[in-house]
């Protein structure tokens, strides 16, 4: 089985090549890395999340709703990251960045963090939200 955190090595990887294609597939896979462990969270927690397209929103929706400051946060960046990543698989009309790259890696890697490290108290409240 594969780790959130395999996505998001390969995001910064290709966060640090040197075309805009590259650059696309880190924010995909930065995204991805978010959106897995996002999921794994909420899982553990007893959460159904749905499948399919219905998965992305429920997700932010559900930290977001919490009510804490990195829960809201964590909300927050992961539906810009899913934005973003909309923007990099579908609109090619459009500039993706090395910095847009690197910004989708630093915030996918700060929404691991976050929820790896939470305390139980924060996992009962999400629940309880």
């Amino acid at each position: 089985m594969i780790s959130a955190k395999a996505f998001l090595l390969l995001a910064e990887t290709w966060s640090r090549g040197c075309t805009e294609a590259e650059w696309r597939c880190a924010v995909s896979r930065a995204y991805y890395a978010a959106f897995h462990e996002s999921r794994m969270t909420l899982t553990a927690l007893g959460f159904v999340v749905p499948r399919a397209d219905l998965a992305h929103s429920f997700l932010w929706r559900r930290f977001e709703n919490y009510g804490h400051e990195n829960s809201i946060r964590t909300g927050t960046e992961l539906s810009m990251l899913r934005r973003d990543r909309n923007r990099a698989d579908y609109d090619i009309h459009t500039n993706v960045t090395h910095a847009d790259a690197l910004a989708a890696v630093g915030s996918a890697a700060w929404i691991i963090s976050t929820l790896e490290n939470l305390v139980p108290e924060d996992r009962q409240r999400i629940t309880d939200a």
